[in-house]
C-alpha cells in the first residue's frame, strides 16, 4: 500500500475548479426539471452559464412566434434581454476557461509563497494513528529552496523544504518504507542525513556527504527510500552539507511502535514534538569559513535559541539588520488539563546545549532517550545535547493557574564567551496552556501570556543526563560481556600549520572526498577483488588516514569498544551513524582502565563473572557525550554492512575533521550493486559539488588569506 502525502492544501484556483464542476452537475439537473426556459428557477437566475443557454437561439424563436399575440416594442425588448444575457454568458465563460487553462503553481512558485512559519498543529502527532497498520510505503515529495525569513523577526537567509520552516514532520511505524523524493532548487549542494536510522541494507541512503553519497546538486534529484525495521522512538533529518542544518534544513521524525498505544509506563492522550536549535543571524556559509580560518580558535556564539524555528527579538538591539517588530507568537502546546502528555524534545542545533523545563511543573519523567525506551526516570529538567533526543512526560496537573511558560535555555558555560552577540536572547519559549481546544483560528484574539517565573540553576558543566540520572532500557537488553576489539581514540582541537585549528581524532582530521565517497570506492574495490579492502584494522594503504581514518571490522557481528579520551577543554557529543552504543562508563580525567570497571583489559569479559552490572542493562544511544578534559567507554556490535561515520555533533567541530569513519561487514558488502542514480550524482562537476561544503585548507595556506 502506497500512501501520498499532499504537499499542499487544495490552492484556491483549484478549489475554484471543484466548484465550477459541481455547479455544472446542478444546473444540469434543474434545467431537465424546468418546462420552459421562462420560468426562471433561483439556481438559473444566478447561474450564468444556465442564463446564457435559456437566453440563446432557442429563446429568441419563443420569442419570434409570440409576437403576433404581443405588442410592437415586446420583441425589442425580448432580443435586447436575450443579447445582454449572452454577452455576460460568453464573459463568464471566457474567464472560466482562462482560468482553468491555468497550470497549477510550480512546486517552486509553491515553496517561494507559503508563509514560512509552520503551524503549530504541524508538529502534533495524528491522535487517530494506526500503530497497527499493515506496513506501507510513506512517499514525500521535497522542493529545497533557499527564502528569506524572520525566525525571529531578524531577516536571513534560509535553506527550507517546500519554502517552510522547520520542515515537515515525517510520521511512520516501524516497518514501513520512507521514500522522500529531494529536488534540489537551492544555491548549494546539499545530502539529507536520517540522524539515528540504521539504513540497514541502504548504506548508500545514509546521506553523509563524502562518506555515502555524492551530494545532490544544484539543479538535481535524488530519491531516499529506506526501511524503519528494528528500531522506534524520536529521530530528525538534516542537510549533512557543511552546517546546513544550521540554515534551517532540519525536520524531525518518528516511529511508531506496533505497542505504542498498549505499551505507555505512563499512559499520556497528546504526543507533539518540540525541535529546539541555536540561531545564528549572519550567513552560517561564511560563518563556517570564518572559524576554519587562521589563528580563529573559538567556535561561534549563537545570537539567540528557537524552539519549532520561533523566538522574539528585540530589534532595538540590532540596528544593523533587517528586523521586524511584528508581534510573533509564541508556540503554543495546548494540553488537555488532568491528562498526561508526551513532549519529544530534540536538539537539531548544531552547538548550544540546551536546559528544558516547564515553570512549576517539578517533574517530567523520561521515557525514552534516542530512540531506546527506558523506564520513567524523573527529572525536573532536562540537559540535552546536539544530536540528542529525550521523550518526557508533562502531566498538566497543577491548580489555580491554566497557563505556564516551556523554557529551553541555552547553557552558556558550554560556550567559549557567556555573553551573546547582539545582546541576544539565550533563551526560547513555548506557552504551555491547558486547553481542550486544539487548533486556534487565525482570527482569534491570542490569549494572554504566561506570568510564571523560572527556577533554572545555573550548569557550570557540559555533561549527558545520564552522568547524574539513570536511565533503565524498558525491556532491559544486556551488552555483550566480551570485546573482539577495543580502540582508542584521542580526541581534540589542535593548532598545525598555517595557524589552522582543526579537530582531531588520534592525528586524523577527517576531509570527506566529495567526488569519490568512501562508500563508493569501497564498492568499487571489492567488485576487482582488491583485498586492501578486506583488511581488518586500520585501514593505512587503501585510505590516508591523515585525512581519512577507517577502521575495519570484518567479522559478521564483532564487539567493538571505543575508549573516547578527550583532550580538549570543550564536551564533544559524538554521533554514530547506522548503530547504537552502549555506555559503559564515563568520567573526567584520564580513563581509568577496564579494571575500574570491573571488566577485563581490552574488554575481554568480566574481571569477576558474578559482578556484571556494568554491562547487565547499560543505557544505549546513538550520540554519546565525552565531557571536557574526560573520557567515555562506549560498545557497539558491528554487524551493519556498510561504512558508517562517526564524529562530533558540534558541527563547527565535525567541518573542522572531529571524525572518523567504520566499515562493518565486508563479507555482505561484496554482494552488493550501487544503485546507478546514487552513482549518478557524482557526474556533477566537482565545483557544483563543493557547494556549500567547507573550503579546503590549501586556500589558507601562505599570508595573504583573502
Amino acid at each position: 500500500m502506497v500512501i501520498y502525502h499532499t504537499l499542499q492544501t487544495l490552492s484556491p484556483r483549484r478549489k475554484h475548479h471543484d466548484e465550477v464542476g459541481s455547479q455544472f452537475t446542478s444546473n444540469e439537473g434543474n434545467q431537465r426539471q424546468d418546462t420552459t426556459c421562462g420560468e426562471e428557477s433561483d439556481e438559473a437566475a444566478h447561474d450564468p452559464l444556465l442564463a446564457f443557454e435559456c437566453g440563446g437561439l432557442d429563446g429568441v424563436a419563443i420569442g419570434s412566434q409570440a409576437v403576433r399575440r404581443r405588442q410592437s416594442w415586446w420583441p425589442i425588448v425580448a432580443f435586447t434581454s436575450a443579447c445582454i444575457g449572452a454577452i455576460f454568458s460568453l464573459t463568464w465563460l471566457a474567464l472560466s476557461l482562462d482560468s482553468l487553462g491555468r497550470s497549477d503553481p510550480s512546486p517552486l512558485e509553491a515553496a517561494l509563497s507559503v508563509p514560512l512559519r509552520r503551524p503549530d498543529e504541524d508538529y502534533v502527532l495524528d491522535p487517530d494513528w494506526d500503530s497497527g497498520a499493515p506496513n506501507q510505503v510513506r512517499k514525500y515529495d521535497w522542493t529545497i529552496v533557499d527564502k528569506e525569513g524572520d525566525p525571529d523577526g531578524v531577516v536571513k537567509s534560509l535553506m527550507t523544504i517546500n519554502g517552510q520552516f522547520p520542515g515537515p514532520l515525517i510520521e511512520v511505524n516501524e516497518g514501513d518504507v520512507i521514500e522522500v523524493n529531494v529536488h534540489n532548487q537551492a544555491s548549494n549542494s546539499t545530502a539529507m542525513h536520517w540522524h539515528g536510522i540504521f539504513q540497514n541494507g541502504t548504506n548508500w541512503m545514509d546521506g553523509a556527504a563524502g562518506v555515502t553519497q555524492c551530494p545532490i546538486a544544484p539543479g538535481a534529484s535524488y530519491r531516499y527510500r529506506f526501511n524503519v525495521t528494528g528500531q522506534t522512538g524520536t529521530y530528525f533529518y538534516h542537510g549533512h552539507q557543511g552546517v546546513q542544518a544550521l540554515d534551517g534544513l532540519v525536520g524531525p521524525l518518528v516511529i511508531h511502535s506496533k505497542d505504542e498505544a498498549t505499551n505507555q509506563p505512563i499512559p499520556y492522550s497528546s504526543d507533539r514534538v518540540v525541535l529546539l536549535q541555536d540561531w545564528y543571524y549572519d550567513s552560517d556559509s561564511a560563518l563556517m569559513r570564518d572559524v576554519l580560518s587562521p589563528g580563529v580558535e573559538d567556535a561561534p556564539i549563537p545570537n539567540t535559541a528557537l524552539i519549532n524555528g520561533v523566538n522574539k527579538a528585540n530589534c532595538s538591539n540590532h540596528p544593523g539588520r533587517l528586523c521586524s517588530d511584528a508581534d510573533k507568537l509564541f508556540p503554543n502546546l495546548d494540553l488537555a488539563p488532568g491528562e498526561s502528555h508526551r513532549l519529544r524534545l530534540l536538539n537539531v542545533g548544531g552547538f548550544a546545549w540546551f536546559q528544558v523545563a516547564v515553570d512549576e511543573h517539578d517533574s517530567l519523567p523520561i521515557v525514552e532517550v534516542d530512540g531506546t525506551a527506558v523506564n520513567p526516570s524523573p527529572v525536573s529538567s532536562v540537559v540535552i545535547a546536539p544530536g540528542q533526543r529525550y521523550s518526557a512526560i508533562l502531566t498538566a496537573d497543577q491548580s489555580g493557574k491554566e497557563v505556564f511558560w516551556l523554557r529551553a535555555r541555552m547553557i552558556k558555560s558550554c560556550l567559549a564567551n557567556q555573553k551573546l552577540p547582539e545582546n541576544g536572547i539565550d533563551e526560547a519559549k513555548a506557552v504551555v496552556r491547558y486547553h481542550t481546544q486544539v487548533r486556534r483560528h487565525s482570527g482569534e484574539e491570542p490569549p494572554p501570556l504566561p506570568t510564571t517565573t523560572s527556577k533554572f540553576q545555573y550548569l557550570s558543566t557540559c555533561r549527558d543526563l545520564s552522568s547524574t540520572t539513570f536511565f533503565s532500557p524498558s525491556p532491559a537488553q544486556r551488552a555483550p560481556e566480551y570485546a573482539d576489539h577495543s580502540w582508542y581514540l584521542r580526541v581534540n582541537l589542535a593548532i598545525g600549520d598555517w595557524r589552522l585549528q582543526r579537530g582531531v581524532m588520534n592525528s586524523s582530521s577527517f576531509r570527506p572526498n566529495l567526488k569519490s565517497p568512501t562508500l563508493h570506492r569501497v564498492l568499487d574495490g571489492l567488485a576487482v577483488n582488491n583485498e586492501s579492502f578486506t583488511q581488518a584494522g586500520i585501514l593505512g594503504t587503501t585510505f590516508d588516514p591523515i585525512s581519512e581514518l577507517v577502521i575495519s571490522h570484518t567479522g559478521a557481528a564483532e564487539t567493538v569498544d571505543i575508549i573516547l579520551q578527550n583532550m580538549d577543554e570543550n564536551s564533544h557529543p559524538f554521533h554514530l551513524h547506522g548503530m547504537q552504543m552502549w555506555v559503559l562508563g564515563s568520567g573526567h580525567g584520564y580513563f581509568p582502565g577496564y579494571e575500574v570497571l570491573d571488566l577485563n583489559e581490552d574488554g575481554k569479559g568480566l574481571l569477576f563473572p558474578a559482578v556484571s552490572s556494568v554491562i547487565d542493562n547499560p543505557l544505549k544511544r546513538d550520540t554519546v557525550t565525552v565531557e571536557g578534559f574526560g573520557w567515555v567507554l562506549l560498545r557497539f556490535v558491528a554487524d551493519n554492512p556498510g561504512v558508517w561515520l562517526f564524529h562530533c555533533h558540534v558541527l563547527w567541530h565535525s567541518e573542522a575533521g572531529m571524525g572518523m569513519q567504520f566499515l562493518s561487514r565486508v563479507d555482505a558488502m561484496r554482494e552488493w550493486k550501487l544503485p546507478e542514480e546514487a552513482r549518478k550524482l557524482c557526474s556533477a562537476p566537482e565545483e557544483d559539488l563543493r557547494k556549500g561544503a567547507p573550503p579546503k585548507d590549501e586556500v589558507f595556506f601562505g599570508f595573504g588569506n583573502d
